[in-house]
């Protein structure tokens, strides 16, 4: 088009005028910025999927200890004087309280009423 602008009917043949330099600057500035805001988004995700990961593995380590482990690692923390974010836990299934209603029995809070009746249920069949 840029060689032989009189040659054909362009605009009958719906081509699109011949791109500039600036355009192509536009549309490599447009490419670039595209390509930035995607990384940046993949590595917000890679830190969420992290935090989670790391939230999942706080939560399977805090299940797995038993009653008296619990109170046990409160007791310290209480002590210390640190935060209360490892108490914050269910005590059944390791779920994070932060932001929840707890529902209680005894000394213990736990997620939902679920993870509150298994506790229960597990705890008269020891005694």
């Amino acid at each position: 088009m840029v060689d032989h602008p009189d040659k054909y009917d362009y605009s009958r043949a719906q081509v699109p005028g011949p791109l500039t330099q600036e355009m192509e600057a536009r549309k490599l500035e447009k490419k670039r910025a595209q390509k930035a805001q995607r990384k940046q988004r993949e590595q917000a995700q890679r830190e969420e999927r992290q935090r989670w990961e790391q939230e999942q593995g706080e939560k399977q380590r805090f299940a797995a200890l038993s009653d008296r482990e619990k109170r046990a690692l409160a007791a310290q923390l209480q002590d210390a004087g640190t935060t209360l974010a490892n108490i914050s836990r269910c005590w059944h299934c390791g779920e994070s309280l932060l932001g929840r209603i707890p529902f209680h029995y005894l000394d213990f809070s736990f997620c939902s009423t679920a993870c509150l009746q298994t506790h229960r249920r597990a705890r008269a069949g020891h005694t």
